[in-house]
């Protein structure tokens, strides 16, 4: 199945989850939920998430389509003085499983944490080009000015410039 005759086929998803309230963000086949909440209402905006899921997965059962249990990951954003001031849940429930929350989470390639923090990222993206770059100067005497510029721009310059539109328009925090 083609990507646009999967969005099409899965179309009836997205209104099942936007009746739950809850926002959500999908490429291909991997979906993002998220909703926003005060720290008192942590525990009742778990169970709407945990409905919204369950929910998800039984349309997706009756639709010949699985959610993968073993991919799914869970993370409370928040700030610095939230985690310091108010104690926060280490997990929720999705099927029969119990998904704990995690620090950081990979999205299409750039890593977040739940300070919406961007260090580790950074420190990805670094040690990355590091190697490429370091591959390439065990080379370099072989190849040309020009050929060299374009493995430079091929494997480092394009990690570099990776979401980098996406993440000029970031709320500075």
């Amino acid at each position: 199945m083609g990507p646009v005759l999967f969005v099409l086929y899965t179309q009836p998803l997205f209104e099942l989850i936007k009746k739950h309230s809850i926002q959500h963000h999908a490429f291909a086949d991997d979906n993002q939920l998220y909703k926003e909440t005060v720290p008192d209402q942590i525990q009742t905006t778990i169970e709407i998430m945990q409905n919204c899921i369950t929910d998800v997965e039984l349309w997706m059962t009756h639709n010949k389509l699985q959610l993968n249990d073993s991919k799914t990951e869970s993370m409370l954003v928040k700030s610095h003085r939230l985690s310091v001031n108010f104690p926060l849940p280490s997990s929720m429930r999705i099927g029969n499983s119990e998904v704990l929350f995690v620090s950081s989470v990979k999205n299409l390639g750039v890593t977040l944490d739940c300070n919406l923090n961007m260090t580790q990222h950074v420190l990805n993206i670094c040690r990355s080009a590091y190697i490429e770059l370091r591959q390439i100067g065990s080379i370099r005497h072989l190849l040309t000015a020009q050929a060299t510029q374009t493995l430079v721009c091929a494997f480092i310059l394009s990690r570099l410039d990776y979401c980098n539109c996406l993440l000029a328009g970031c709320p500075q925090f």
